[in-house]
């Protein structure tokens, strides 16, 4: 698999994730925060809130599949590079652990990032008590 096909695939899945996981308009309301409310407060809270909604199923879906999918291509890869080459078996376990953790790894950095973005929208937007 080349570098633009890698690059195509993770725009597709960040999009995807980012669509799912970011909450709708219509579901954000504008939130009164007390003036000594810290950012770690507003940011756990805007991830508890992206988590805990209606299409966050589907990004968790789009992540076992993700995860389904990496596994599946090396095992497919294995079994035909021990059933055709007449070569002595070789395993693909390590690449595809290595793989699979960079896929959680970039889905953790995306997750977060879309927090503190959502984070910093809603403070923006916030109205503050006295």
């Amino acid at each position: 698999m080349s570098i633009s096909e890698i690059i195509i695939l993770l725009l597709i899945y960040s999009g995807l994730l980012v669509f799912f996981l970011v909450p709708s308009t219509k579901m954000e309301q504008v939130k009164v925060y007390k003036r000594q409310e810290s950012l770690s407060s507003v940011f756990k809270d805007t991830l508890v809130k992206s988590v805990f909604q209606k299409k966050a199923i589907f990004a968790l879906a789009l992540f076992g599949f993700a995860l389904y999918g990496i596994q599946s291509g090396f095992v497919g890869e294995e079994w035909h590079y021990n059933a055709h080459s007449g070569y002595p078996s070789i395993s693909y376990k390590l690449p595809a652990l290595l793989t699979m953790g960079g896929a959680v790894i970039y889905t953790a950095i995306l997750f977060l990032v879309i927090g503190y973005v959502s984070t910093i929208k809603s403070i923006r937007n916030a109205k503050y008590q006295a």
